[in-house]
């Protein structure tokens, strides 16, 4: 499947991978990069910087992992606008509920979620590995992940709980909203086959045209070309003009299934001129051995 010049999905794991680098070195730095519902007027940025820090070596594995495992299917089929509107939704969502609460929000574990509910609504039987062994498919592994989700932020406290919960609930909403709404790729695709259909009926029509305009003086050189067991003179231009519009691409039927414009095939066929000058030259030829 093709995909787009931008990748989002790998984009946003190194910029995890940068931040996790900076926190890990440099001691306080995720102080700048946390949603501090205080500080939001002067670091405007944490509405979105928040989601790339990590607790740990662990926390940030597993992160990576569903983002680069779950993330890169949804991208290649919405494409990248689209999986990045549901991104900012899934980021904005609890950035904005943290903020109306009071809450410091901190960690990508609402996007990890939101993800894995999407990706397990649009291939619902994928199967997985839990822990590297058990096969498990991914809409069980997403009810799971849910009631792990909430039993987890709640544990730290109603709001913070709110929190994520609504970060999660953004993102799959978000997609349940447009998820009937054709991707530009998708309406891409449909506009060029339409155009394609639209080609081909005009293409056919031509053909239609040009082979009904032959059709009469085909027939009329082919009676003649019997008569005179060779084609006439008045008729080797129409001869020089069939052969002309021949079209080597096309592999024609037999002799004996050449139907005029009366069969349907034919009268559409762009292997019509040869189909016609074969009939009238074969006609002079029957009617030499008759003689």
């Amino acid at each position: 499947m093709r995909r787009e010049v931008w990748r989002l999905t790998e984009g946003l794991v190194f910029a995890h991978f940068a931040v996790y680098l900076l926190t890990s070195t440099q001691e306080g730095s995720w102080r700048a990069l946390a949603l501090i519902p205080g500080s939001v007027v002067e670091k405007p940025w944490t509405l979105l910087t928040y989601q790339f820090i990590h607790g740990g070596m662990i926390s940030f594995f597993f992160s990576m992992l569903v983002l680069f495992i779950m993330a890169r299917p949804l991208e290649n089929e919405w494409g990248s606008f689209r999986f990045l509107m549901f991104w900012l939704v899934s980021c904005l969502g609890a950035a904005g509920t943290a903020v109306l609460l009071g809450q410091p929000l901190a960690g990508d574990m609402f996007l990890s979620a939101s993800l894995l509910f999407t990706f397990a609504t649009v291939y619902p039987d994928t199967e997985f590995r839990l822990y590297f062994l058990i096969p498990v498919k991914v809409k069980y592994l997403a009810i799971i992940a849910a009631c792990f989700l909430v039993f987890n932020s709640f544990r730290f406290g109603p709001l913070f709980g709110l929190v994520n919960v609504v970060g999660m609930s953004a993102g799959y909403v978000f997609f349940l909203v447009i998820r009937r709404i054709p991707s530009r790729r998708k309406l891409a695709h449909e506009l060029k086959k339409r155009r394609a259909q639209v080609e081909i009926a005009t293409e056919s029509a031509s053909l239609q045209r040009r082979n009904t305009e032959w059709d009469a003086r085909v027939r009329a050189a082919e009676e003649r070309a019997h008569d005179k067991t060779a084609p006439a003179d008045e008729d080797l231009p129409l001869l020089a003009e069939l052969d002309a519009a021949r079209d080597g691409t096309i592999s024609v039927c037999g002799p004996g299934d050449f139907g005029y414009v009366e069969d349907d095939v034919c009268r559409a066929c762009g292997g019509f001129p040869e189909c016609a000058a074969r009939a009238i030259r074969l006609a002079a030829e029957s009617a030499e051995t008759e003689t």
